[in-house]
């Protein structure tokens, strides 16, 4: 894990313009990882573009950076990426992008982060952790195995993922190292909307 979370963030700093995209009818996990990602990429000032192929839902406008989200799927032809990160997606048909991303002129670098044990391991450099409780504690362990610090932006939004996908820390997804990441979000200043 540590070794791939290393190649993901080396393959981030070096872009030139990356493409973040959340999966399609999006819940609050592909999101809220979707906005850590751009915070982090903002401190780094790599420059960054997020995606999603369906609405919004209105409730997650709390989260930091929401408001650049794109879903217009002409976006593709407008703009080029040469790293494209797809966030808690088993496969890119799910995420909404297969046959944007097919029929682009170009072969970008992806990179797929995602805690789903069906994942179809699609990336050039996969991330899957099939024991986290959400894709958001996936990315706390990408950070935490670049010894990056997590602001108050980072943690909330992991912390919202977190809480998402384990439905308030109460359903099977709920484990030790989720109730660990979730004290440790906290501690980090997370804040709970």
């Amino acid at each position: 894990m540590e070794h791939t979370a290393k190649q993901i963030n080396s393959a981030l700093k070096q872009a030139e313009h990356i493409l973040i995209v959340s999966h399609k009818n999006p819940d609050g996990d592909t999101l809220s990882s979707a906005c850590a990602l751009m915070q982090y990429l903002r401190t780094i000032d790599v420059g960054h573009t997020a995606f999603c192929a369906t609405a919004i839902n209105p409730s997650m406008r709390f989260l930091p950076h929401i408001e650049y989200f794109v879903t217009d799927h002409e976006l593709f032809e407008r703009m080029k990426f040469d790293t494209i990160v797809v966030l808690d997606s088993g496969d890119l048909a799910y995420a909404g992008v297969a046959h944007l991303i097919a029929a682009l002129p170009y072969e970008p670098i992806i990179i797929n982060i995602d805690h789903h044990i069906t994942n179809a391991r699609y990336g050039h450099h996969n991330l899957v952790i099939p024991d986290a409780a959400s894709t958001t504690e996936v990315l706390f362990r990408f950070f935490k195995a670049n010894n990056i610090a997590l602001d108050t932006h980072i943690a909330t939004c992991l912390m919202t993922g977190l809480i998402t996908d384990t439905d308030h820390f109460s359903n099977p997804a709920t484990s030790a190292s989720a109730l660990q990441t979730g004290a440790e979000l906290l501690r980090a200043g997370a804040t709970l909307n």
